[in-house]
């Protein structure tokens, strides 16, 4: 494993090598360049400590810590959180416009899939209006530290944005590690990364005892492209309703959309990065 020392500032693109093109697989993304930035995420810290006491203990297979989704699930409508604070719709805000300058084909899929669902169904409500993902996870430790997973329910080629919260040294503990690169990433609190959750293995370094870490992210479940692509109805209802003819040219569809997702990443030759 590699150490990969970061400021949570800095923008630090994470490209593929066992892709000719050079995808851009992941990206430490940093925060804004705003004197009142480290305002906004300790309050974000400290809405989640607050609510805490509000959120049944439990473990589950991403760690030992206590957790929230919000948002537009397939077919379940919306759940809305408690107490929304500006300081998480800047979170929300800064992570959508990033998504955007650095993968813009991928953020298009993303919001035009998401304006023909919401269009579809006035009662579908996102928790953010200036994002382009439908659901949102708040985890609220008080150590969220999570065992290596994947998030299947995501879609295979997007970006799940994650937010580091909390008070913890990031140079001794709460690192990212990114298990397929084999890479141990310093995340200090109030900074964002992205990362394809459904396919990259993750997990968290713990925290020292006196320490505490939340997270805020922003996912969309692939379910609810699929369920566009079918005609805003159930995959069993969709099936049913096709010709031979057209379930064979579906299963040819489904074959080519893992390259037709990659080819939504942005590619080394398409970035310009700083000179060194």
């Amino acid at each position: 494993m590699e150490l990969l020392p970061w400021d949570g500032r800095t923008p630090i693109p994470i490209f593929s090598s066992n892709d000719e093109e050079g995808r851009l697989c992941a990206l430490l993304a940093g925060s804004p360049d705003d004197e009142k930035w480290g305002r906004v995420h300790v309050a974000a810290a400290e809405l989640l400590e607050a609510h805490r006491s509000n959120i049944s203990p439990k473990e589950h297979r991403r760690g030992r810590f206590e957790c929230r989704n919000v948002g537009v699930f397939h077919g379940t409508g919306t759940v809305k959180p408690c107490n929304l604070h500006d300081s998480f719709k800047c979170l929300s805000g800064f992570a959508n416009s990033v998504f955007a300058t650095w993968a813009p084909r991928l953020w298009s899929y993303y919001s035009t899939y998401q304006k023909k669902l919401l269009a579809s169904d006035p009662s579908l409500k996102t928790p953010f209006s200036n994002s382009v993902w439908s659901t949102a996870t708040f985890n609220f430790g008080p150590q969220t530290a999570c065992f290596p997973h994947v998030d299947h329910s995501n879609l295979p080629f997007g970006w799940c944005a994650i937010w580091a919260l909390g008070d913890f040294d990031p140079k001794q503990s709460a690192h990212l590690i990114l298990w397929d690169l084999r890479l141990v990433i310093e995340f200090p609190p109030g900074s964002l990364a992205f990362i394809p959750s459904s396919v990259f293995p993750h997990s968290n370094v713990s925290l020292l005892q006196h320490e505490k870490r939340y997270s805020f992210t922003q996912f969309t479940p692939g379910s609810l492209f699929r369920w566009v692509d079918q005609g805003y109805q159930t995959q069993a209802m969709w099936k049913a309703s096709q010709t031979d003819a057209q379930l064979r040219e579906e299963a040819e569809n489904t074959k080519k959309r893992w390259t037709m997702g990659l080819g939504l990443l942005p590619t080394l030759s398409e970035i310009k990065l700083p000179s060194s």
